[in-house]
C-alpha cells in the first residue's frame, strides 16, 4: 500500500505542475492542507519535505512555504546527514523492496571486511532503497546482515512493514541502538547490480558501511550499500567546538 505523505506529494505536484499554485505563490499553511485533503499534519509535513527536496518549494520560518518552480530540478537525492535520528529519517524516506533473505555462516574474509565474528550464523538480506518519485532504478541496493537468531524474529515483518531493520531488531530484542560507525568509500558498480540499478559495470558510486552498535556495544547490525554517483550525493555538516565549551 502506497504511504498517504507519497499519495499527497504526487497530489501537490500535479496541483504544482498545472498552475493551481503558480510559481511564486504561497502554499497554504500544514493545518489547511491537512483539512483540504483529509490527512494528519505529520502526513503534510512529509510530503512538503519531498517537494522541497525536488526544489519546486521553499520553506521559511514567518514567511511561510513559497512555490518556486513548476517542475522538479532533478531525480537526484540528497539528505544532509549529521545525526543518528537524521540517518533514520533519511531511511524512512526512500521505500525499501526486499530482493531476497538467506541465512549464512560468516567466514574470514566476510568477518574482516564487515566486523562480524567468524563462524557466528547471520542473516544476509538484500534490499533496494526507490525514491518515491523518481522509481525507475533504485537509489540504493544494500546487504543487510543481522544475527539469525533475531532475524528469525523479524523476518515476516521485512516484508510487511517500512521501519528500519535496525528498529525492527530493536523492538523485537529490547535493544537500542547507540552508535552507527560509518566508513565511505569510492567504488565501481559491481558487474552483477549494473543491470538492476540501471547503470553500467563499474559506473562510479559510493559504498557505505554501517555498523550498527547497542547500549551493550555489541554488533547488531551491518549494512553494505552501493549509492550511483549520478542519483546520489551526501552532505556532512561539522561544528567546530569553541574553545572552553563542555561537551555533552
Amino acid at each position: 500500500m502506497e504511504p498517504r505523505y507519497i499519495k499527497l506529494t504526487k497530489i501537490l505536484l500535479s496541483d504544482i505542475s498545472c498552475g493551481a499554485y503558480p510559481v511564486g505563490s504561497s502554499l497554504p499553511t500544514e493545518l489547511e492542507l491537512a483539512e483540504k485533503y483529509k490527512v494528519g499534519r505529520g502526513t503534510v509535513r512529509a510530503a512538503l519535505e519531498q517537494i522541497e527536496t525536488l526544489g519546486l518549494i521553499s520553506r521559511r520560518k514567518r514567511a511561510g512555504t513559497r512555490v518556486e518552480s513548476a517542475s522538479p530540478r532533478s531525480t537526484e537525492y540528497t539528505p544532509t546527514i549529521s545525526t543518528i535520528e537524521e540517518l533514520v529519517q533519511y531511511g524512512t524516506n526512500a521505500e525499501r523492496v526486499i530482493h531476497g533473505i538467506r541465512n549464512i555462516v560468516i567466514d574470514v574474509e566476510m568477518s574482516a571486511r564487515l566486523g562480524c565474528p567468524p563462524g557466528t550464523h547471520w542473516m544476509e538480506i538484500q534490499t533496494a532503497r526507490m525514491n518515491p518519485l523518481a522509481p525507475a532504478y533504485p537509489v540504493a541496493w544494500s546487504h543487510v546482515y543481522i544475527k539469525a537468531a533475531d532475524g528469525a524474529k523479524i523476518r515476516r515483518l521485512l516484508r510487511q512493514k517500512q521501519s528500519l531493520i535496525c528498529d525492527l531488531v530493536c523492538e523485537a530484542t529490547g535493544s537500542i541502538v547507540k552508535e552507527i560507525r560509518q566508513t565511505v568509500r569510492a567504488v565501481g558498480v559491481p558487474a552483477e547490480l549494473a543491470q538492476k540499478m540501471g547503470t553500467k559495470p563499474d559506473a562510479h558510486a559510493l559504498e557505505f558501511l554501517r555498523q550498527y552498535y547497542d547500549q551493550s556495544d555489541n554488533l547488531i547490525e551491518v549494512a553494505v550499500s552501493i549509492q550511483p554517483a549520478d542519483r546520489f550525493s551526501y552532505t556532512t555538516v561539522l561544528q567546530r567546538q569553541l574553545a572552553g565549551s563542555a561537551t555533552v
